[in-house]
């Protein structure tokens, strides 16, 4: 399983930016041009490890922006049903009684048995 830790996938990202710019040096010196180098297998190979890198640093962030909002309100959940209940044991507030008498449950239809659909009877019968 890939690394999930941001430093680490910083420094992938760094060691291949300079192993990049290392390879393009080399080529430079070579005498390539930079449409050459730009088509140097393994300065592809290098950019697509930084793409793919710099989509996992994005991917890290987010969990970590959603993991922070979501502890953010289960704390805030948790310190309202803390105040409800204080509020509870001191009096200032009383259990309310369900009044299931207000909402009867209306009663269901009973059409058990559906009627036959009109021009669906009995298939006629060929006389020979």
């Amino acid at each position: 399983m890939p690394s999930q830790n941001l430093d680490t996938r910083n420094e992938q990202k760094a060691r291949f930016i300079e192993q990049s710019e290392a390879r393009a040096a080399q080529l430079r010196e070579k005498g390539l041009s930079d449409k050459d180098i730009a088509k140097d297998p393994q300065i592809k190979h290098y950019k697509a490890r930084i793409k793919q890198v710099n989509g996992a640093i994005a991917r890290i962030g987010f969990l970590e922006d959603q993991t922070q909002k979501l502890r953010e309100k289960k704390e805030q959940r948790l310190a309202e049903e803390q105040a409800h209940r204080a509020a509870m044991i001191a009096g200032e507030i009383k259990k309310e009684k369900k009044k299931a008498e207000e909402k009867a449950p209306e009663p269901k239809k009973k059409g058990g048995a559906k009627a036959p659909a009109k021009g669906k009877q009995e298939p006629k019968k060929k006389g020979k």
